[in-house]
């Protein structure tokens, strides 16, 4: 989400901090930024008065990282001398790029073209033009801007000199050489200039280059060009074969996932979904050309992930360019732009240099790239059919897989799985993995009110087998007491990184706020387990709109259809209890006036005896 940053003396504040990230900027350089050496004797009060002011305008994306279930950490603070921002590589540009320059450099000196081309090229290709360009006349910020263009001419050279050793000198010929125009007197960017020249044909063009740059600096430095770049015109002279190009290979796929982390290894307890599995193989593996993959569609916490990086080990032989699978959300859970979810894509799939900028551009090129090869792509948590369409592959035999909360219905040419929660004997069995078959065997009506309790889905389950494996001192029976009370429920869902809120969280985040709200007084309902009737009287609407209500909740795999009634006309719902936990949660944090008012013991007109607002039968302790 964008931040207002302020006025101009404000942002000059923040340019300064985010240019020296992680570390202590002194208020005498503050002071030399804002006032040029000249500050008023109010200096260090309206120095404090702009921290202020930044703390607040970032304090959103600290309450973000608090709703993806992480502490919130105060970003920006006083360190003597001076202030410091606290930041991570995924959340600054320049973080990033020097993560991946200094990977780069490391592949190039182990001898790794293929990885160091690799590794620059996406550095380079993070540069958007002049840094700090909105505040190119503060002097103290220009001369930090001239000192990141110098970083990045540093590091597109090294991407340069690994680019030419792969042979790939025809296709950035034309980029490095105006690049070289713009910055004369860089001697290593006119060596790869000439060289690029020269070995694409053009060698007259390559000499030019060098007798030009001659005479520039005698004219301009007195000076003569180093030798290094004299020993290559030598050798451009008399044709040194040292100076052909190798012939260029097709970049290798690198299997890749985001947050610089590896495809995910299949888990070891994966547990049931044996039909899930047919299915979702048989329709990424099948002979069937109208099909381009699968959309494994359900509710947070369901095991869609789990599933498709399941089947995409069990399928690894069908798929020989490799597997790929891409987080469509960032760490606060909001969908990622799908151009640089392509940017990460295309780099995974071997391409480097710069990108085209364009969405249509970039899914072009991606389809391009796939459709000589046989890959999976597994696109995890994807928002909407937006997101996704432009990663679908084109011709070919590489397929992707998508995972998401809701039914994409609008995609083409996917078959659709909608994942349901696990049968009590497989929610049972996962327990038993957990804990032990022993325990569940020793407490069989508990254990069912525990699975009941986490709605049959695997990442709660998962949660609770992790604590009760912790804790093998304790009864089921004890444990199932301190889930008892649902205002705490979701705070004990917690093991290490495994957290069910905020997945919850960005669950309803997605939603519109009818649909929000919809789904916060049918979690007030007294019963899990719903008609149309009781959704109308719960939203106050009549039965058509309660049904569309419903039916988008639905779609968003937060309402599940449970039975259909004896008359064949009033299908009969369900909210999975942790999903109605949240709900009824939400209601009270959120505190509407219909949501909180009145006697909540109080029966609503055409309710058939349905009550709003009594406390949940909870299955742990039934």
């Amino acid at each position: 989400m964008p931040v207002q940053l302020g006025p101009l003396k404000q942002r000059i504040v923040l340019g300064l901090l985010l240019c020296r990230p992680n570390r202590i900027v002194s208020v005498d350089a503050f002071c030399d930024a804002l006032w040029s050496g000249t500050p008023p004797r109010t200096a260090h009060k309206n120095l404090q008065v702009y921290v202020s002011a930044l703390r607040k305008a970032l304090r959103g994306d600290t309450e973000q990282h608090a709703l993806a279930g992480s502490e919130p950490e105060q970003v920006l603070v006083r360190r003597p001398p001076g202030y410091l921002i606290h930041v991570q590589a995924e959340q600054l540009d320049l973080l990033r790029f020097e993560e991946l320059a200094r990977g780069g450099r490391l592949a190039a000196r182990n001898g790794d073209s293929t990885q160091a081309a690799h590794l620059l090229g996406t550095a380079v290709g993070m540069w958007r033009g002049p840094a700090l360009s909105d505040l190119a006349t503060v002097p103290a910020l220009a001369s930090e801007a001239e000192a990141l263009e110098d970083r990045y001419l540093t590091v597109y050279e090294d991407w340069c000199q690994a680019e030419l050793a792969l042979g790939h000198h025809a296709q950035h010929v034309d980029d490095i050489d105006e690049l070289a125009r713009r910055h004369p007197y860089r001697e290593r960017l006119r060596h790869a200039q000439m060289l690029a020249l020269y070995q694409s044909g053009r060698q007259a063009e390559a000499l030019a280059q060098f007798d030009a740059m001659r005479q520039d600096l005698v004219r301009e430095m007195g000076m003569q060009p180093s030798p290094v770049l004299g020993r290559l015109y030598e050798a451009m002279l008399r044709g040194d074969d040292s100076l052909e190009p190798r012939a260029a290979a097709r970049a290798k796929p690198v299997v890749i996932r985001s947050d610089h982390t590896q495809l995910p290894g299949d888990l070891a307890d994966f547990t049931g979904r044996v039909a899930d599995v047919r299915q979702l193989t048989a329709a990424v593996c099948g002979a069937s050309s109208s099909h381009r993959g699968a959309v494994v569609s359900g509710l947070a916490g369901v095991g869609k992930t789990a599933l498709a990086v399941h089947c995409a080990h069990q399928v690894g032989q069908h798929f020989p360019d490799g597997r790929v699978l891409v987080r469509m959300r960032n760490r606060q859970g909001r969908p990622r732009p799908a151009v640089d979810v392509l940017a990460e894509l295309l780099r995974g799939v071997g391409v480097s240099g710069t990108l085209p900028r364009a969405l249509d551009e970039r899914a072009a090129l991606y389809r391009t790239q796939l459709a000589d090869r046989r890959m999976l792509v597994v696109l995890d948590g994807a928002s909407d059919e937006s997101q996704v369409r432009p990663m679908l592959p084109g011709a070919g035999e590489s397929r992707v897989v998508v995972t998401c909360r809701r039914r994409l219905v609008g995609l083409e040419a996917v078959e659709h799985l909608d994942l349901q929660p696990m049968d009590e004997e497989e929610a049972l069995d996962l327990l038993g993995r957990l804990i032990g078959p022993h325990r569940v065997a020793a407490e069989p009506v508990t254990a069912r009110g525990l699975v009941a309790t986490c709605g049959q889905l695997p990442l709660p389950i998962r949660i609770v087998g992790a604590n009760l494996a912790a804790l093998g001192h304790l009864t089921l029976a004890h444990y199932a007491r301190r889930l008892a009370d649902e205002r705490q429920l979701l705070d004990e869902m917690v093991a290490g990184d495994l957290r069910m809120r905020p997945r919850l969280d960005s669950s309803y985040l997605d939603l519109l706020p009818p649909d929000r709200f919809a789904l916060r007084r049918i979690g007030l309902l007294a019963d899990s387990a719903f008609s149309l009737h009781d959704a109308a009287a719960a939203l106050g609407t009549g039965l058509p709109q309660a049904e569309k209500a419903v039916e988008r909740l639905i779609a968003a795999h937060l309402v599940v259809v449970r039975a259909w009634q004896s008359d064949a006309h009033d299908p009969c719902y369900r909210l999975p209890f942790p999903i109605r936990v949240y709900a009824r949660e939400r209601a009270r944090e959120e505190q509407q006036p219909e949501e909180r008012g009145g006697d909540p013991e109080r029966e609503r007109p055409g309710e058939r005896g349905q009550r709003v607002g009594t406390p949940a039968q909870h299955p742990a302790v039934l």
